[in-house]
């Protein structure tokens, strides 16, 4: 691979998107200063609505939180909210377009239950009739796809959670440590070289099936990695988690034609030690899948970790898309199910 394949395919330069990312997170520290964010008191739970790229970000605080918050947190992607949402429901209505129809919906549903959502948009239907109504929003910059707005959503949404005294400012400095970690590793994944992790990963998959295996601290890496796989890559894959894979996936090679697959093992240094041991121990039982990688990270936070992770992955399955001599950027058949759904 070299640069001129990378001009030739990447026709919208999905490639500085990406490799923004730090740059994302730290627009995200003045953004929230120009939020009308009020403080909210006797939350019970919170439930963070939206589909695509805009949900990704309310599995990432998800996981980051849940150590830490002592209230559920549900990532709904569904036209319908469920019925225990009450007036002590904390609803997060996101949308990077604000034109997505099952979270239009859900924004509708808790309008009409007078209960006072918080939007995460760039736009559209729902900030609109947000700013008119004068609903709490936090405004999304325009112009980039929403998965692409992953640094923004994810670190948006943590913010409002400081802002709505939800948890504290720790969290504020856990996320401007990552700033300067996602840098210096965008100088490496950008380089075209051997020595680029990113590239190797990308041509170790390439022209394979991977199946992604993380554990409940990395299972949003790995369903994030699936789906930048499927837009950016625009090729298939599977993503599962452990411990449950070990109690019926497991059994699904038996009859399978491995010889096309390459499994990738996605771990926490916090993850409990029976499934680090499962891990191991599986991977033993696949030996016959030669094409096995473990990936981690060392970083003091599991925010810190999983935006590192995240990062990775997201080079990965761009490099993937120049290999295949594809546009990372347009997703032709997204649009066309919409059209026809209209």
């Amino acid at each position: 691979m070299n640069r001129e394949q990378i001009v030739k395919y990447d026709k919208d330069n999905m490639v500085k998107v990406i490799k923004d990312l730090y740059l994302h997170i730290e627009h995200s520290f003045e953004i929230i200063k120009h939020s009308n964010l009020k403080k909210r008191t006797n939350i019970r739970n919170i439930i963070i609505c939206g589909m695509g790229g805009s949900a990704i970000g309310g599995d990432f605080v998800k996981t980051v939180l849940k150590d830490d918050l002592k209230i559920p947190i549900v990532v709904n992607r569904d036209y319908d909210l469920p019925n225990w949402i009450s007036k002590e429901t904390l609803i997060f209505i996101c949308s990077y377009s604000g034109n997505t129809e099952e979270t239009i919906s859900c924004y509708k549903s808790a309008i009409k239950r007078k209960i006072s959502p918080v939007i995460v948009s760039s736009g559209g239907y729902i900030l609109d009739n947000a700013k008119k109504y004068n609903y709490d929003f936090v405004e999304l910059p325009k112009g980039i796809q929403p998965r692409a707005a992953f640094g923004y959503s994810a670190s948006l949404l943590l913010l409002a959670f400081v802002e709505i005294g939800i948890i504290d400012k720790e969290y504020n400095k856990q996320l401007f440590k990552t700033i300067s970690s996602i840098k210096s590793k965008s100088r490496e994944y950008a380089k075209i070289s051997n020595s680029n992790n990113s590239l190797k990963l990308s041509k170790a998959i390439f022209n394979k099936f991977p199946i992604i295996y993380c554990t409940v601290n990395t299972e949003v890496v790995g369903f994030r990695f699936r789906c930048q796989l499927a837009e950016n890559s625009k090729i298939l894959s599977s993503h599962f988690v452990l411990p449950e894979q070990n109690h019926n996936e497991i059994e699904g090679f038996l009859n399978n034609d491995i010889s096309n697959y390459v499994i990738l093992w996605i771990k926490d240094k916090n993850d409990n030690n029976r499934t680090i041991k499962r891990i191991n121990v599986t991977s033993k039982l696949l030996k016959n899948i030669k094409n096995q990688y473990i990936y981690d990270n060392d970083s003091v936070s599991l925010l810190e970790r999983l935006f590192n992770l995240i990062y990775l992955f997201d080079w990965v399955s761009f490099y993937c898309a120049i290999l295949h001599k594809t546009n990372p950027t347009p997703v032709k058949t997204i649009l066309k199910l919409k059209s026809l759904m209209s």
